[in-house]
């Protein structure tokens, strides 16, 4: 595909009340303050902007990351080094569980594998290389029995490769250096990756595991179609390993009072050695006088006692132990070097005690004195930073007034001698005492701040900064036009090729601190361009991804926020004016694809209405231009002048809409929309504020109360003992999980008998049966017998506690249960269970066709306000649960209200089944687990154990499925909540539902002021609301707040917090402190500049409301206008014909020869509706037998790569085809459960 010419795009921003918004953009989302509007060049149609297709969008790419083989994966690994036990207790299968394919000349195959290196990228501020490798294989010298065999049927070659890549890219790397690999390969949907891990704990099998995961689905691809990988390598800073004495180009940093050199006589302990001084200088320790001396072992045996207790290996150490060394001295470390002496390299929590390192040559030495280090006359500790004079720092931590950390802000006050405007009273007063009024003062005009001693205000002169013009890459769009506009009106104009960079400049200044700036469509086109922009300039600011897209953007320097609009107005800017009554400045269309460079200064006939792109329009909407144009295809167009009003218009309309919305939210809910980032957390907050009531809604972790790893063959031996001597042992799987004695979690504990039962893995315990006693643990780096040590240790600290514990290690059980056929039976009979985890239970609704073609008469209806009729009206839980493990053979949970996990049976022949089941990412209703899992399409056959499901759901909703013949199995917990309320967001959706009512005006079928009492009393007596008649009157703005207000309030009770984040950083210290937090994930890096590197990482773990139905006359639902009443979504007319290829892909005809075509992902617009339309629909459904696509193709498809933040445009083609496997499909298109 050959490049597009290049692409310019006008921007059209609006700031409110500090707030600066975007164009029109008819994205039809869920979520959504003034103003961009960005008019893509070139090859742009407004259209396209409005595509929701995050998983067409080029950028970051979406991958599979494996952290830890589960059981699945592991079941199929051919060769495991570890014993049957992986990281945090997860077990594994037997290896004979699989057969390997033989490998009949090993050493021919390693030559047969070539890994040739195509590209090497290092960046030095951070110390990362990335190495791209083309992965080929020489088919004549793999084994004849591999040749053209799918990959996952040579599982021992695919190993083989992996291992020779490991060992290839591992060669110069040390085993704490940090590694990561992206695996390519055309056949593949997505590329396969690792998460960043060091490279001791990169082995083959974590490597291969992730692979094998995907070859599982991805069963054809074969070993001789070659592939490519990419390695990103880290190389991580680590003292100890030699005791160099270093020396300065400049100045011998040694022979300063200021270090103090550390002779650790080779026993790399210099890291806890300098945190030992320094703890003393800082306590003024007795022992100082003697620990000031070199080479004195007083110093020595301190610091191996440290490493002894803070359980850190002895040897050298990375910022991952010194992390381990601050918790356990509560310290804050700070360390500077190697890379640049002026940068630190790594710098702790936060904590009143702060030592200072500096690592030179992989060695520490302590640092007494920051200000003396430097040979400065300050050092800021909150920035780490020396400097000479006080203007010359600025620090963000401390007041720039009156330079201290704890100013506290109150009425403002300005000094009229250095003209500085002083947070409070106490800042003047400050600021006049310690001297600062003296030293420096502020132009009122250009804000720039200067010393007295070397400008006066009579010497001083405002200055003007040119801006440089950016340099964009061929096939990119270019903004060339940008419209901003202040809450007053004020406008500000930007035009050509250095727009963007005109407009950032300006906006980014102290005049614009705190602002909040708004644009539609912030975050899928507008947003990318400002971003890129602050990342070229070297900025970090805090952002809030939604895949390649932006929620906000935070500018941490200057206070400044961007926000979406779309978040809080899901509609196109075209639809706000009638949403909220307001008339647009102009109307009309503009040539987006006749915005090119030649033309900037055209004045002429109107441009050919393919540079409008029609066909892109919807039919409808292309009929209105096609009539527009024809009424004014005679007219002179000046393009910079029609510009200028196209884009004026659109930012004039979304800052008074804006502002309209932000009134009456304000009104009404008495919180300022704009300082959150959605419609959902802004309504969060106005029923925090207002609404809620103390005591009543629990703050549930994400994880459930009871979390944590633990070995499931731990759990089947505890269960053994507890059934073999009749006794209660509390564990991981019953109660409220383990218990804590000693400050330790325990495997087990039997509070009658005083006695801790554990269970030692030999792999993470040291066994010294099964490893050689100096044999290094891959994961931690101790060495075996230090690991069998701490386990020795805590087992007497038990004992010493006065409690009896008794041991159990991983090879003696593995032999009970081969040696006792009574004990491998309960085994085999011994199900472990995963804890109850809320969110399991939320499963979103059921969107689905049960008839895929229907011919006759059928009506479509909808809910009136389904969310709010369930917050208002149902039961809701009421503070925390009590948890609940019920005994064997308990099924009965009638008198549980809230979550159960529970196993059940379904019944046969149930035509909609009630409970829910998520399988391979889908939402299924099945009657058999079996035939859902593996998509059965035949009559069910199943046994008992074949179609039992096991899940977590709500128990009203279990309780209904026992009416309907289900049967419950086994309880393995309950979350039972013994208080319930159905009042806890009844006034919230009162406050709302009542100014929507009243705003609605009074409705037209009501005349007389006797109807209107009427009126009045029904809706007392249905919605228990009194409305007043005074404040009746039509009010469209105040109507689509309440309303958008009320439908949106639930969203944020089902946010997913599990879910990557995107952190920018451009400093070393903090890049290093990232990578050396072990509660995060790293899942993605890479540099979008030279000099910001972006991390993407996550936290570690340790409904639709409306019907088409068959009408037949007499089994119509009652219809109302009240709360969760059924509305008539046709207006009286019926649907005759209904065809459905799946879920929210649907088609019918009406009564009155209507047609609607539904599909998501699918824009049907007038091109793409005539390839793509009911007849279409009918055909592909009744031919499934040979199933066919429609392909439909985008030639300018508006994407993003959200590595770059650049915005392109690229051919895209979709295919449209039936896929349903949700049901069993019957001949005449009715389809039935799985299992019926």
């Amino acid at each position: 595909m050959t490049s597009p010419p290049d692409c310019h795009t006008e921007i059209n921003f609006e700031v409110v009340a500090g707030v600066i918004c975007d164009d029109d953009v008819d994205e039809p989302r869920s979520e959504t303050s003034v103003l961009f509007e960005e008019m893509p060049m070139g090859d742009v149609s407004e259209a396209w902007l409005y595509d929701d297709d995050d998983d067409e969008v080029m950028g970051v790419l979406t991958q599979n990351f494996v952290e830890i083989p589960d059981d699945e994966v592991m079941g199929v690994l051919t060769q495991n080094p570890l014993p049957e036990q992986i990281g945090g207790g997860i077990d594994t299968p037997h290896r004979d569980f699989w057969t390997p394919m033989p490998i009949d000349d090993t050493t021919n195959l390693e030559k047969a594998i070539v890994l040739s290196e195509k590209r090497r990228r290092r960046n030095p501020r951070f110390n990362v290389e990335e190495v791209s490798y083309d992965a080929l294989v020489d088919c004549d010298r793999i084994p004849q029995s591999s040749r053209g065999m799918p990959l996952i049927s040579i599982i021992e070659v695919v190993r083989l490769l992996f291992h020779v890549l490991l060992m290839r890219a591992t060669v110069d790397m040390d085993p704490h250096d940090m590694i990561r690999f992206i695996l390519f390969a055309d056949e593949l949907d997505r590329p396969i990756s690792t998460c960043l891990m060091q490279v001791s704990q990169m082995t083959v099998e974590v490597l291969f595991a992730a692979v094998l995961k995907v070859l599982q689905s991805k069963s054809t691809i074969k070993l001789d179609e070659g592939f490519a990988i990419e390695v990103v390598k880290i190389r991580r800073p680590r003292g100890g390993a030699r005791n160099a004495r270093p020396v300065n180009p400049n100045v011998d940093r040694l022979k300063k009072t200021s270090v103090f050199a550390i002779d650790d006589e080779g026993t790399h302990l210099c890291c806890a050695m300098s945190l030992i001084l320094g703890k003393a200088i800082i306590e003024n320790d007795a022992d100082l006088p003697t620990l000031r001396k070199r080479a004195n072992k007083l110093l020595m045996r301190k610091a191996m006692q440290l490493h002894t207790t803070a359980g850190v290996p002895e040897g050298p150490c990375g910022f991952s132990e010194i992390a381990i060394f601050e918790r356990h001295l509560n310290i804050q470390v700070i360390v500077i070097g190697p890379e640049n002496i002026k940068e630190t390299s790594y710098k702790g929590p936060e904590r009143s005690e702060k030592i200072y390192l500096w690592l030179h040559d992989n060695h520490y030495d302590l640092i007494k004195s920051p200000k003396g280090f430097y040979g400065a006359s300050y050092y800021c500790e909150f920035c780490n930073v020396p400097f000479k004079t006080l203007i010359a720092h600025a620090c963000s931590d401390i007041c720039h007034i009156c330079r201290r950390d704890q100013c506290v802000k109150g009425s403002p006050k300005r000094c009229s001698h250095c003209d500085r405007n002083c947070a409070s009273d106490d800042c003047y007063n400050a600021h006049k005492e310690n001297g600062i009024c003296r030293q420096i003062w502020q132009c009122r005009k250009c804000c720039k701040v200067m010393e007295w001693r070397k400008c006066t205000k009579y010497e001083h002169k405002c200055g003007e900064t040119r801006c440089k013009e950016t340099d964009q890459s061929s096939g990119d769009h270019i903004v060339n036009f940008v419209v901003c506009q202040y809450a007053n009106g004020d406008e500000k104009v930007f035009g050509g090729y250095d727009a963007l960079n005109q407009f950032c400049t300006f906006l980014f200044t102290k005049q614009h601190k705190g602002y909040v700036i708004i644009a539609h469509n912030l975050k899928g086109f507008d947003g990318q361009f400002i971003l890129r922009w602050l990342l070229e300039k070297g900025h970090d600011p805090k952002v809030i991804p939604q895949g390649s897209k932006l929620m906000s953007i935070h500018f941490q320097t200057l206070q400044m926020s961007f926000i979406d609009s779309f978040n809080f107005l899901p509609m196109s800017l075209s639809k706000l004016p009638k949403t909220f009554g307001l008339v647009e400045l102009a109307k009309g269309y503009f040539p987006h694809l006749f915005n090119t460079e030649q033309n900037q200064n055209y004045i002429g006939p109107l441009p050919d209405q393919s540079f409008y792109c029609p066909d892109t329009m919807s039919s409808s909407e292309r009929v209105k231009f096609m009539d527009w144009y024809e009424h004014r295809k005679a007219d002179i167009f000046d393009f910079q002048k029609e510009m200028l009003l196209y884009c004026r218009s659109d930012v004039d309309i979304l800052r008074r809409c804006c502002l309209e919305f932000r009134k009456e939210f304000m009104a009404t809910a008495g919180v300022d929309p704009f300082c959150y980032v959605t419609i959902a957390s802004a309504c969060m907050a106005c029923y925090r504020s207002r609404h809620i009531s103390n005591g009543t809604i629990a703050m549930v972790p994400q994880n459930g109360y009871v979390c944590g790893n633990y070995s499931k063959d731990a759990i089947r031996w505890l269960d053994s003992v507890s059934e073999q001597k009749n006794i209660c042992i509390f564990h991981a799987q019953n109660g409220n999980g383990e218990v804590t004695i000693c400050g330790v979690k325990v495997d087990g504990f039997c509070e009658e008998t005083n006695t801790i039962y554990q269970y030692h893995g030999c792999f993470f315990h040291g066994c010294d049966l099964c490893y050689d006693r100096d044999t290094i643990h891959p994961l931690t780096g101790s060495p075996m017998h230090a690991l069998r040590q701490r386990t020795d240790d805590m087992t007497r600290r038990f004992k010493a506690a006065g409690y009896l514990v008794v041991e159990m290690w991983e090879h003696e059980f593995r032999r009970m249960i081969r040696e006792s056929l009574t004990l491998k039976q309960f085994v085999l009979n011994h199900e472990v269970v995963d804890r109850l985890k809320p969110r399991d239970a939320f499963y979103g609704g059921r969107t689905n066709a049960v008839k895929l073609m229907f011919e006759g008469t059928a009506k479509y209806i909808d809910f009136t306000s389904l969310y709010p009729w369930c917050n208002k009206y149902c039961q809701y839980p009421v503070g925390h649960p009590t948890i609940v493990t019920p005994e064997e053979g308990v099924t009965d949970i009638s008198d549980y209200f809230g979550l159960v996990k529970c196993t059940v049976l379904p019944p046969r022949r149930l035509y909609h089944p009630v409970l829910p089941y998520r399988h391979d990412k889908k939402l299924m209703f099945p009657l058999c687990r079996t035939c859902c899992e593996n998509l059965i399409q035949e009559p069910c056959h199943h046994d008992t154990v074949a179609r039992k499901i096991t899940g977590t759901w709500v128990t009203e909703e279990v309780k209904k499925a026992v009416e309907k013949g289900y049967v419950i199995l086994k309880v393995h917990e309950v979350y039972h909540f013994s208080k319930s309320s159905d009042s806890l967001f009844k006034t919230y959706i009162d406050t709302f539902l009542k100014t929507k009512q009243e705003s609605s005006g009074w409705p037209s079928n009501i005349n007389t002021e006797e109807e209107q009492t009427r009126y009045l009393d029904d809706y007392l007596s249905s919605e228990g609301i009194q409305l007043d008649p005074s404040s009746i009157s039509l009010n469209p703005g105040k109507r689509a707040v309440s309303k958008l207000a009320l439908n949106s309030f639930w969203g944020r009770w089902g946010m997913n917090r599990d879910k990557s984040q995107l952190t920018y950083i451009r400093t070393l210290e903090k890049f290093n402190k990232l990578l050396s937090d072990n509660t995060k994930t790293i899942e993605e890096l890479y540099f979008p500049s030279e000099n910001v590197c972006a991390v993407q990482w996550k936290l570690d773990e340790k409904f639709l409301d409306s019907i088409v139905y068959r009408s037949t006359g007499e089994n119509d639902p009652p219809l109302g206008n009240f709360l969760g009443e059924f509305t008539d979504e046709l207006e009286g007319e019926t649907i005759t014909k209904f065809i459905s290829g799946g879920p929210k892909n649907y088609a019918y005809v009406t009564s009155g020869n209507k047609t609607v075509c539904k599909i998501r992902g699918f824009t049907l617009n007038y091109a793409n509706s005539l390839a793509l339309n009911f007849d279409a629909m009918e055909k592909l459904i009744t031919n499934m037998d040979n199933p066919t696509t429609i392909p439909i193709t985008n030639e300018r498809k508006i994407c993003r790569d959200a590595k770059k933040r650049r915005i392109f445009n690229r051919e895209e083609i979709k295919r449209y085809g039936v896929v349903y496997n949700k049901r069993v499909i019957q001949s005449d298109w009715d389809t039935l459960p799985y299992g019926y």
